[in-house]
């Protein structure tokens, strides 16, 4: 498996990209794309943040983190780039059409003729998970195949995390692209949820003591409020990278049907 993992690596790192919005210089999301043919292909979901200005895309080396090609756009010069898509509550992707010619030196996957997939198939995916300037590859298997809302789910077993969203997920096998990758399991980070929305109902309930309490010039209350805070920014922070191990992504099916029809 190792030598399967490393010979994808060097097979499809090129081909994947960070989408990373800003604004006024401070990063607000990520996610990740990669090429296919002339377009890049993301979930919609990924291109789908509020009150940013800029994007990025950034391409990397064999070492995953060297930049190998990078370009900024205004939000709005990248949404007239984006030629096809269903939203996140449909099939949930963006092909981008990038008119230029390093991004059409960049090698393209190749998409699956086929939704034919089978329950224990190794797979593999790619990614820029959290906020890392690294590309990172995980493998597994095909776990589960199932239809919802008219979708059609493939879950594997291999971690995704935040920022993992719009990557390939490929067939070792093959090497062709069978789904893009949309999500983790949400069942641990539901109970962080939970835990943030108690943090913020005790700050609410102490804010009504901060003008009525005060010891010799001393409000005791503004420490709890603090410190309730902070308990709030650690929790959001280990919900970030909590991870049950369990992945979704979607058949490749709607995007191949697009970008043939392009």
């Amino acid at each position: 498996m190792y030598k399967d993992i490393n010979n994808s690596w060097n097979q499809f790192y090129q081909s994947v990209c960070s989408i990373t919005y800003f604004k006024n210089g401070d990063r607000l999301s990520s996610g990740t794309g990669f090429r296919v043919g002339e377009y890049i292909v993301t979930n919609a979901h990924v291109t789908e943040v509020p009150n940013a200005d800029r994007v990025r895309l950034r391409f990397v080396e064999q070492d995953g983190f060297t930049t190998f090609w990078e370009k900024d756009y205004t939000v709005s010069q990248f949404d007239r780039l984006i030629v096809a898509g269903q939203e996140k509550s449909s099939w949930d992707y963006a092909v981008i059409d990038i008119d230029c010619d390093e991004v059409k030196s960049i090698p393209s996957l190749s998409l699956a003729s086929s939704d034919n997939l089978k329950i224990g198939s190794a797979i593999c995916l790619l990614g820029f998970q959290f906020d890392q300037q690294n590309l990172s590859i995980h493998s597994g298997i095909i776990s589960s195949l199932y239809e919802k809302a008219k979708v059609d789910y493939i879950q594997i077993d291999a971690a995704v995390n935040q920022g993992n969203s719009g990557g390939p997920l490929i067939d070792i096998n093959t090497g062709n692209v069978i789904g893009i990758v949309t999500r983790k399991a949400t069942g641990l980070t539901k109970l962080f949820d939970e835990v943030i929305q108690s943090f913020d109902s005790n700050i609410k309930y102490l804010e009504n003591f901060t003008n009525i309490m005060n010891i010799n010039g001393f409000n005791p209350v503004n420490p709890l409020i603090w410190s309730q805070n902070q308990m709030k920014i650690l929790s959001k922070n280990i919900k970030r990278s909590a991870n049950v191990g369990i992945g979704y992504a979607y058949k490749i099916r709607k995007i191949r049907e697009s970008i043939e029809y392009l």
